[in-house]
């Protein structure tokens, strides 16, 4: 999550934008291929194995309250 901080920094966002509701694929913050870096990064922390193209089909998974809930 330390890459999306500083990405988000990079692009002006304030701390108080980055919210659950926060889409990082919409908002710009990460590209398609940095998110797909980042859910990997989640599932190595976590142990979690997850389809991708599912999790993707969930409302809001590329929200952070979204990656949230799918790697708690």
């Amino acid at each position: 999550m330390e890459r999306v901080g500083e990405r988000s920094l990079r692009m002006g966002l304030r701390p108080d934008d980055v919210t659950d509701e926060l889409d990082l694929l919409q908002s710009g913050v990460l590209d398609s291929l940095a998110f797909v870096d980042l859910f990997v990064a989640l599932m190595d922390a976590t142990g979690r194995e997850l389809d991708l193209e599912s999790a993707l089909s969930a409302k809001g998974a590329t929200t952070i309250g979204g990656l949230v809930h799918l790697f708690s």
